[in-house]
């Protein structure tokens, strides 16, 4: 009893002090940047630039890497680097209106609007405050506000579909055709929906992202979508064989190869492999697994299954991470769910020369598959996500 309670209460130190120094570093970034507005290289750049570039050359253009890099340096004195537009067509729809806003108040009106959708489907999908409090102050999250990224609205899209899915198919499926926007966070979807015979969210979702395609086609040209389709193998290759970009702060195996020095062709083709792995345990947890715990594969092998995601992307994982921690979890998988919850400040320090983020990853991976199958089996349930509690 002496020995439990101890490491009780060492379980318990471990995850107060992870995320009250979180918390704490988190308020300190966010007054230091509030006090000093210094000169960011924010991603956020990126996405008050494309609408402008559109509304002022021909769209077709917008996948013309020199043209856009050339507008982007105008558009930013003192800027020398560059953010291709590698994402689909249908992205624009909901970044045209920032054409009309200054940089600063779109910027403002971006970080609201996503901070609000993400606490809101971070708590419908808990409702427990101290875990929503986790996924806020990590460093993923961080990253996500002080870049101006999209994580925070991705993240919100895929919380809220999985929260609505046992009962509400529909609205997931809704969800589930936004996140298209950004289409392969949704990779492994359609193998946990189909595991699940969730033909009303599968049928939504689909009728969803056509309709989100035909509003583009209908205000952009429809070639759009071709150019899309040779700009995006064409962007990642350029990506990943070019030495004047930083790979450290993408998280996916393909990333950590090339990193290594194999070959992209390579890295490409054990990723592949790996996509393949993990859509069929996804698939099979989806199908034989509790719900709970199915998520939980789902959320943990998203970031495996695909060539290209970046750190502020990988809030997913801690919601993954606490829908596996219970009173019984061992000391072991709340250090291994702390060294992938602190992975992205990793990333920005020197340590990131050694540090394989798809390796704890990869672990992660592997816990919430013992965990799935270690549940009743034929368990295709209809109950929703269950609230959890970070005390251990």
């Amino acid at each position: 009893m002496i020995r439990s309670a101890a490491t009780t209460n060492t379980k318990t130190l471990v995850l107060t002090t992870l995320i009250g120094g979180c918390g704490a570093f988190m308020a300190a970034v966010l007054l230091v940047i509030a006090a000093t507005r210094p000169s960011l290289n924010s991603d956020f750049m990126a996405f008050w630039s494309y609408p402008r570039f559109a509304a002022t050359h021909p769209i077709r253009e917008i996948y013309n890497g020199a043209q856009l890099q050339a507008f982007q340096q105008r558009l930013y004195p003192g800027f020398h680097s560059f953010y291709p537009y590698l994402y689909p067509p249908t992205l624009l729809l909901v970044t045209w209106w920032m054409r009309f806003c200054d940089f600063a108040t779109a910027q403002l009106l971006w970080s609201l609007a996503g901070l609000v959708s993400f606490l809101a489907a971070g708590l419908a999908f808990f409702r427990n405050r101290l875990v929503l409090l986790a996924l806020l102050v990590s460093p993923a999250s961080l990253l996500s506000l002080v870049t101006g990224q999209n994580g925070y609205f991705t993240t919100a899209l895929l919380l809220l579909g999985l929260t609505l899915l046992p009962r509400r198919p529909v609205l997931a499926g809704i969800a589930f055709g936004l996140l298209t926007l950004k289409p392969q966070l949704g990779v492994l979807l359609p193998f946990f929906l189909l595991a699940r015979r969730d033909w009303a969210a599968m049928g939504t979702a689909t009728v969803t992202a056509l309709a989100l395609i035909a509003v583009s086609c209908l205000a952009f040209p429809p070639s759009l979508w071709s150019l899309w389709l040779r700009a995006l193998p064409a962007g990642q290759a350029a990506y990943f064989s070019s030495t004047g970009l930083n790979l450290n702060t993408i998280i996916t195996p393909a990333a950590n190869l090339v990193t290594l020095g194999l070959a992209p062709g390579i890295a490409e083709a054990v990723q592949t492999f790996c996509a393949l792995i993990i859509a069929a345990l996804v698939w099979f947890c989806a199908r034989n697994a509790p719900y709970q715990h199915a998520v939980a594969v789902l959320l943990a092998g998203m970031f495996l299954a695909v060539p290209h995601a970046y750190a502020y992307d990988s809030i997913p994982l801690i919601a993954a991470m606490a829908l596996c921690l219970t009173e019984a979890t061992p000391l072991w998988q709340i250090l291994l769910g702390a060294l992938v919850y602190l992975a992205p400040l990793l990333l920005l320090t020197p340590a990131h020369r050694w540090f394989l983020y798809a390796i704890p990853e990869a672990l992660l991976f592997a816990v919430t598959i013992a965990l799935a199958m270690a549940g009743p089996r034929g368990a295709m349930s209809g109950h929703e996500p269950n609230p959890v509690s970070l005390r251990s």
